[in-house]
């Protein structure tokens, strides 16, 4: 198992000052990589979000998850202009979506497009081979990372896509094509889960929040890596803290 697994803090909600908090929180437990969400972006916008996470986290790569499809070239570049230092282009998106999102990224040194493959594996999730393809033809397009993806309202229509471990079957063959790029895994996984990834050679994981729906005082952190939490409560907050800070060490192998 690999001794240094990147963490991402998805940053899910709806206000920015919740959301700096959230990150302040994340940051101290010990997240490498900051997700603006696509609420958050939604919400509060891409010029208010962005530069505020960068002036915040300067040494922090900065994720703006807006799932692009369409017009992502002009996209991506408003992404990147505001200080995000790589950003989300759907795997359903044309050839031509998908390059002009790297030709934009190279406009802007260090920054990269990730390619996120959710809904590829049909309702069910049971498709593999698509997950294996669509991270091929990312690669193949010039992308810098594929970003397996199990959707929230899909894994909460049917929690066996989760306990079926449908994603560490889609990280497993996806990990065996070697396909050439990272692969970043996210999707309500468990502990159990998210600490087999590094042996499939596999050291990018999302850590969600507040898209879960068990409060924090209930939370069983070896189920779901999503919960909610107040952010206004600062015991809530510490122990938030504790449980992501032991969440990454216990998929590091390493529990103090």
């Amino acid at each position: 198992m690999s001794s240094h697994v990147v963490f991402q803090l998805s940053l899910d909600q709806s206000d920015l000052s919740e959301a700096m908090a959230m990150a302040e929180v994340g940051v101290a437990s010990g997240i490498n990589v900051i997700e603006a969400g696509t609420i958050l972006i939604l919400a509060e916008g891409a010029r208010n979000v962005l530069p505020a996470l960068r002036k915040a986290y300067p040494n922090h790569p900065i994720v703006a998850d807006v799932k692009c499809t369409d017009g992502v070239g002009p996209e991506f570049g408003v992404m990147f202009g505001y200080g995000a230092n790589m950003a989300t282009v759907m795997a359903s998106a044309s050839d031509a979506s998908i390059r002009n999102a790297v030709a934009e990224a190279a406009k802007y040194p260090g920054c990269e497009v990730m390619v996120d493959t959710m809904g590829c594996s049909g309702h069910a999730g049971t498709d593999i081979l698509a997950q294996v393809t669509a991270s091929k033809r990312a690669h193949d397009l010039g992308a810098h990372y594929v970003v397996l993806h199990l959707g929230y309202d899909e894994r909460n229509a049917n929690r066996a896509m989760v306990d079926d471990n449908l994603l560490l079957k889609w990280a497993e063959a996806v990990a065996k094509a070697n396909i050439g790029i990272p692969i970043q895994v996210v999707g309500g996984l468990t502990m159990a889960q998210a600490k087999v990834l590094p042996t499939f050679g596999i050291n990018e994981i999302v850590i969600s929040m507040n898209l879960g729906t068990t409060s924090v005082t209930a939370m069983d952190y070896d189920k779901i890596t999503g919960f909610t939490v107040d952010l206004n409560d600062s015991g809530d907050r510490a122990r938030v803290q504790s449980q992501i800070s032991e969440f990454i060490k216990e998929v590091n192998g390493s529990r103090s």
